[in-house]
């Protein structure tokens, strides 16, 4: 396979959509990434397809999200938000669902790239179906959320899933070398196969700006400046 190879890709992100209001329980950073890798990734002459469970009935099917991108929604379990650990009794019928519109849909991917350990889950049984490779990426580790006592206890099921998939992902994507160095310390996962990606900004809406001396403004001025400037660069 060449740099310069077009990819078709699926996207996993099997328990929170891309497209969904930010701010909620299960949506935030994750959802932002995600939205703004297929668009990238688009933009760049690859075709991705986004899969992720229907959440409100009134979502369409398909929805483009940037050139050669789009958001497929798939009926998985009840048509709302639910626990994640809830979600996890979905994601055989999830899987299934996905086969059956890539079939209907005579579509062949290059590469499987999950993302959170509910999609990871999926993506390793896709995996084992289509014979390609999965790249995954975990955005936060259970373990590490128990060792450093976060919220609450992440269940055993979890870290369990997570342990699999480090051994056998072809490919693990950390935001961080911290993250890839949790990796190895707490699931034994292989250094040469995680690849340190930071995590990107949008420069369409995110620019340098002039510092500001705070002896001389407010933070209100600030703010202003800031919210007109994002205005007039919808």
């Amino acid at each position: 396979m060449t740099d310069n190879r077009k990819l078709r890709m699926a996207l996993i992100s099997a328990h929170s959509c891309p497209v969904g209001n930010l701010g909620g329980k299960d949506t935030g950073g994750m959802n932002v990434y995600v939205r703004e890798l297929a668009h990238e990734l688009g933009k760049q002459g690859h075709l991705v397809d986004v899969y992720t469970r229907v959440h409100d009935p009134k979502d369409p099917q398909i929805i483009d999200i940037g050139p050669n991108a789009r958001l497929i929604h798939l009926k998985a379990g009840e048509l709302e938000d639910s626990h994640k650990l809830v979600v996890y009794a979905y994601l055989p019928d999830f899987a299934c669902n996905l086969e059956d519109f890539r079939k209907d849909n005579d579509l062949r991917y290059d590469l499987i790239y999950s993302h959170y350990w509910l999609s990871g889950w999926a993506g390793r049984l896709l995996q084992r179906w289509w014979k390609v490779p999965h790249f995954t990426m975990f955005h936060t580790l259970g373990a590490v959320k128990n060792a450093l006592g976060i919220g609450e206890d992440e269940p055993e099921l979890r870290t369990e899933v997570e342990k699999c998939l480090t051994r056998d992902c072809h490919r693990i994507i950390a935001s961080t070398e911290r993250e890839k160095e949790q990796l190895i310390s707490c699931y034994g996962a292989t250094p040469s196969r995680i690849g340190v990606v930071p995590c990107g900004v949008n420069l369409d809406l995110f620019q340098p700006m002039a510092r500001v001396d705070p002896d001389k403004t407010s933070v209100l001025t600030v703010i202003r400046s800031s919210y007109t400037w994002a205005e007039s660069n919808r």
